[in-house]
């Protein structure tokens, strides 16, 4: 899987949610592959902070460059974008197959 960029803030920033992400996030925050299935249910900032620092993260590794964020730096650039979380999560969800559904119309068979 590529990453891709979100823009926060007039920052383009690359970003990748994938298994080395997803294991990050679960080792700061102490979450099982079970709590995966409810991440977003009553997730706190700080979580939701973490999981998107994670993608970051991986996505400046991805692109092979350092990554200049660290979590209280992202705070402050999100302090700026107040969509940055939405946009953030909806990449997630793009790279985690929700949103992966064919578009177009369907064609018919006789």
């Amino acid at each position: 899987m590529k990453y891709t960029f979100v823009t926060i803030s007039d920052k383009k920033i690359p970003i990748k949610f994938g298994f080395n992400s997803l294991r990050k996030y679960s080792a700061r925050t102490n979450t099982s592959l079970n709590d995966f299935n409810k991440i977003a249910d009553n997730m706190s900032l700080d979580q939701a902070l973490q999981l998107i620092l994670c993608g970051i993260e991986d996505g400046f590794r991805s692109a092979k460059q350092e990554c200049e964020y660290n979590i209280d730096t992202l705070s402050d650039l999100i302090d700026e974008d107040h969509d940055a979380i939405a946009k953030c999560m909806e990449i997630l969800a793009d790279h985690m197959g929700s949103n992966n559904k064919p578009k177009g119309k369907a064609k018919a068979k006789n």
